[in-house]
């Protein structure tokens, strides 16, 4: 037996030889070569009335002297009626099950990264800073530090059912975001099921219609008398109303706005400009919108006040969790809430709405006015009109802000403006 056991230079010269060979040793350990560059030890058994084979190691990691313990080892399991494949595979199913049991008992706020690293910010959703919005508001606060797998449908529910109270379509937008999130741990086996997985529009916000609320004249009179009138409403604030209304621009369009998109100037025969570009249009559509005279008043003040920053509107204040340079997205809801106006509850996207409304009044046509909300045209209008209605949302903009400037002052001299003519 002694003359058919391997020896430390055989197998040393087998391995850098390089050909493929089955070399036994002893009590069923053979020295496997199937390629060039792997060598293994391998115990041949037979158990069930089958013959298996195991891997035990590589060599040279694994020597001669380790590969004859570690097959007496296996071979003693064998002698005493177990498998030692079937219980290598126990153990490392054993491991993986530790491995997801420890990441499953990580926080929330560990998991909630990913789906947002990987399915959000990776380029799947055009404006990845809304989920952001939402997981930062919201999720985070209220489940960051719970473990995924102790979420509960109920705990979802109160978190709804606080935000519909004063947002419906907040809390409808929040468990859309919900459902992703939780998805994504299912699919990564951290929790069993998700919570708000039977959920619908009745758990969050309700079914919601169509706002139709729009300010008057008189209304944005009172409005604007309460805002100056407010201590602690603040210029900057007034301003980006005033901008919002006179632009009719979507309120994330505003604050994410960068000195580079704007000719306050007028260096090209376009005159005054805000080149807003297609990647922060909800439209995904680029539109040069003509700056009124005034607007270009008010943003000269605010880059003055922006101290060189390249943002319109920067950032106010140190916070953890507003990841944008520019002011924060609920910035401007926090400040108008805090001041006593009076009038009936109305929203920041309510002035665009209050904008349309006022432009029809003023006799702007209909294709006109909604190019200056940089909406598409409906129906084969749409396809085949492609005109940019540059100069008449010009001449329209600089009458709406000639309307608001007067509603500020607070004077009555002009006459109705549906009975203007039509501006063309």
């Amino acid at each position: 037996m002694a003359r058919d056991r391997l020896t430390a230079l055989q197998v040393k010269r087998a391995h850098e030889k390089g050909e493929p060979v089955l070399l036994p040793d002893c009590a069923g350990l053979y020295l496997r070569k199937q390629s060039a560059s792997g060598t293994t030890w391998t115990l041949r058994y037979r158990f069930g009335g089958r013959d298996r084979w195991m891997a035990l190691g590589s060599y040279p990691d694994m020597e001669l002297a380790d590969a004859r313990k570690a097959a007496r080892a296996k071979r003693t399991l064998v002698d005493a009626g177990r498998d030692p494949l079937l219980e290598k595979q126990s153990e490392i199913d054993a491991q993986l099950k530790a491995s997801a049991a420890k990441k499953a008992r990580g926080k929330f706020k560990e998991l909630a990264e990913d789906p947002y690293e990987s399915e959000i910010k990776g380029g799947r959703l055009k404006h990845p800073a809304v989920p952001r919005r939402y997981l930062d508001k919201y999720m985070l606060p209220e489940f960051g530090s719970t473990v995924p797998a102790d979420i509960t449908p109920a705990m979802a529910a109160r978190l709804l059912a606080r935000v519909g109270r004063n947002a419906p379509t907040a809390a409808n937008d929040l468990l859309r975001h919900m459902r992703r999130v939780f998805r994504f741990a299912v699919r990564r086996h951290l929790m069993a099921s998700s919570p708000v997985a039977d959920f619908n529009l009745s758990d969050a916000g309700g079914q919601e219609s169509a706002r139709q609320r729009s300010l008057s004249r008189d209304e944005l009179e009172r409005l604007f008398k309460a805002l100056r009138d407010s201590p602690s409403f603040g210029g900057t604030n007034l301003l980006t109303i005033k901008l919002l209304l006179a632009l009719g621009v979507r309120k994330g369009e505003l604050l994410g706005a960068k000195w580079s998109e704007f000719d306050l100037d007028g260096a090209t025969n376009l005159g005054p400009v805000w080149r807003l570009p297609a990647k922060r249009t909800k439209t995904a559509a680029p539109l040069s919108i003509p700056l009124a005279p005034a607007v270009v008043g008010w943003l000269t003040a605010l880059r003055e006040v922006a101290c060189g920053s390249e943002f319109v509107l920067p950032k106010r204040r140190g916070d953890r969790r507003q990841r944008a340079l520019h002011v924060g997205i609920d910035t401007l809801n926090a400040a108008l809430a805090g001041v006593d106006h009076g009038l009936d509850e109305f929203t920041i996207h309510d002035l665009r709405r209050t904008m349309r409304t006022h432009l029809s009044s003023l006799g702007i046509r209909s294709e006109v006015a909604e190019r200056c909300l940089n909406h598409k045209l409906p129906g084969l209008q749409g396809v085949y009109n492609t005109h940019d209605y540059f100069a008449e949302r010009k001449a329209a903009l600089e009458t709406w802000t000639a309307l608001l400037l007067e509603i500020e002052r607070g004077e009555r001299k002009v006459a109705p403006m549906r009975s203007r003519r039509s501006i063309s």
